[in-house]
């Protein structure tokens, strides 16, 4: 089967083009600003064969430029107050019964007031999944996304329950995340990938703290200077720059797979990422 086209916002498709039967740990991508259905399609293929594992896309739907800063704006605004008004302290646990999270998920997005449809859908998938490892891979918009509705898993669940919750964030504008992902406090961690003249990714706090020389409050990830563009920009922010970071080497690690390409794996993934190029229709 062809690679699913997403149509609606906050779609969740599975992406396994190398046929891995494997189920866990579970993997997400989440888009970002002005990302086409096509575009999250094949981003979403291509990360399952370079991870060698299937990838379940959580797609963050393009309304043109206008529209989708808007709705960064909002979910910047979101985010940051997570951590001004929210709970600034780790959130305790709660005993739930694995038949009732359901229905707690449901009664939260019925009383929540949630503007990106994204948000909700991948809230649901790590409830859903609530205990069990889970991977999530966000780009630029899709880190706020990202962080809120982790937000709302730790209000809900409590911060033990990102214990097995690990995000590899590229370009992320996030100003802030929830205290029970950080590996200090039980939780899965974070990655952070960007370059450093990338003019998303410096509207994180920490991000712009590193940029003028204060480091001590960045987070372990890769950081760079985009190659041939010293000067601040958008054209470092793009995913697949990203991707080429060595965010690629520690994902394929925590899947247990070796950092390094063999030969033949480069040769069968070089062509399956062109049936994945032409079946989705996109002009690579």
């Amino acid at each position: 089967m062809p690679p699913t086209i997403p149509s609606k916002d906050g779609e969740v498709n599975k992406y396994n083009l190398m046929a891995v039967p494997t189920v866990s740990p579970r993997v997400y991508y989440v888009n970002g600003i002005r990302t086409s259905a096509k575009d999250h399609a094949l981003t979403s293929s291509l990360l399952s064969i370079l991870c060698e594992h299937p990838v379940h896309g959580v797609y963050n739907l393009s309304n043109g430029a206008i529209l989708d800063l808007g709705q960064c704006v909002l979910d910047f605004t979101q985010n940051a107050s997570a951590r001004v008004f929210g709970n600034r302290k780790l959130v305790p646990g709660q005993h739930i019964n694995t038949a009732e999270i359901k229905k707690i998920v449901d009664d939260t997005v019925k009383g929540s007031f949630v503007w990106n449809q994204a948000t909700v859908s991948l809230f649901r998938e790590v409830a859903k999944h609530y205990g069990r490892k889970t991977l999530i891979v966000a780009h630029s918009q899709g880190n706020l996304i990202t962080s809120n509705a982790l937000f709302i898993v730790e209000r809900i669940f409590g911060s033990a329950a990102l214990e097995h919750v690990r995000v590899y964030s590229l370009a992320s504008p996030s100003p802030a995340w929830p205290l029970g992902l950080r590996h200090t406090n039980g939780g899965g961690g974070r990655q952070e990938n960007a370059f450093m003249n990338d003019l998303v990714a410096l509207l994180r706090p920490h991000n712009m703290a590193a940029k003028i020389g204060v480091t001590r409050f960045q987070n372990s990830g890769d950081f760079r200077t985009h190659a041939g563009s010293g000067v601040v920009g958008v054209a470092p922010h793009g995913v697949n720059e990203n991707i080429a970071l060595n965010f690629l080497k520690s994902i394929r690690i925590d899947l247990g797979k070796s950092k390094e390409f063999a030969t033949d794996f480069l040769d069968k993934s070089s062509k399956k990422a062109d049936e994945a190029i032409k079946q989705i229709g996109v002009n690579k």
